[in-house]
């Protein structure tokens, strides 16, 4: 497996970095990974082994403000600013190996990411797999907290209030331990804006799933008490794909390709990709 690193500027001049893992032989196709809140990309180094293996060439960035990223840490001030960032990238990735149908795979924070650009940019991708996302979080959500994020994001949007359980990131007390350990992850609270625009960009795309037509998988731990698995049944039933799948993993946290059965979730996801 060839492994490689780099950087490009945002539009806004921020320095963007990226790592990409390519087979040694033919790549039969692309995947670009979408990170969730707080972490970087080389956590997904094993995902990326995993793809590898089958002759996919995996892609993925530092989304601003986190990893090697420039900015804020997870911060952003505008959710365009992402989608922006990766519609950027995934235009370089296209000509890197051109004519190869590139599929998305975004988690958490990352699908949400995933999912506006997919609604901005459909036809660039292939297909699109979906992990532990966050659209039904506002229900898990204190409901004042909820009504208040409005007038807190205009106040005070930088401020670290939400907390994020790492424990419930994975039932391998090894993989928390790393998380919890590693100097490029972020682990402060997450930040007022941030927590802000996921509501209001789940909002958003929930009322236009049915736009959505790529073939579609969409994964997630049955325990997750970060983004409740209803998120991802909402987004299974509203998606307008003909060819979707929703796999619940029973006993699995949030970060279902860190599991202590992270080899079943892998194989599953390997074996979509294969068919597509």
């Amino acid at each position: 497996m060839q492994h490689n690193s780099g950087s490009f500027k945002a539009a806004d001049g921020t320095s963007i970095y990226t790592e990409h893992w390519l087979p040694e032989g033919e790549t039969w196709a692309v995947v670009v990974i979408s990170h969730g809140v707080g972490e970087h990309v080389a956590r997904y180094e094993h995902v990326a082994a995993r793809l590898v293996a089958d002759g996919f060439a995996v892609y993925g960035l530092d989304h601003r403000g986190h990893g090697k990223s420039e900015g804020v840490r997870a911060y952003y001030d505008d959710f365009n600013q992402p989608v922006n960032d990766l519609k950027q990238y995934i235009d370089q990735v296209q000509a890197a190996p051109p004519g190869k149908k590139i599929f998305l795979y975004g988690h958490s924070l990352g699908s949400l990411i995933a999912l506006v650009f997919t609604l901005r940019h459909q036809r660039n991708l292939s297909g699109l797999i979906i992990s532990g996302t966050p659209l039904e979080i506002e229900a898990g959500e204190p409901k004042l907290l909820i009504a208040l994020a409005g007038l807190l994001d205009r106040l005070i949007p930088q401020a670290a209030i939400t907390p994020l359980p790492t424990s419930y990131l994975s039932t391998d007390p090894e993989l928390v331990r790393a998380y919890e350990n590693d100097p490029l992850v972020y682990h402060g609270n997450v930040r007022v804006r941030i927590g802000h625009q996921i509501v209001q960009n789940s909002r958003m795309v929930k009322t236009r799933l049915s736009e959505i037509t790529l073939p579609l998988l969409v994964i997630h731990g049955a325990e997750d008490k970060i983004c409740p698995p209803a998120g991802s049944e909402t987004l299974y039933r509203g998606a307008g794909s003909t060819d979707k799948t929703l796999k619940l993993y029973p006993g699995m946290f949030h970060e279902i390709h860190n599991e202590i059965d992270k080899a079943t979730v892998l194989n599953d996801v390997a074996a979509w990709f294969a068919t597509h």
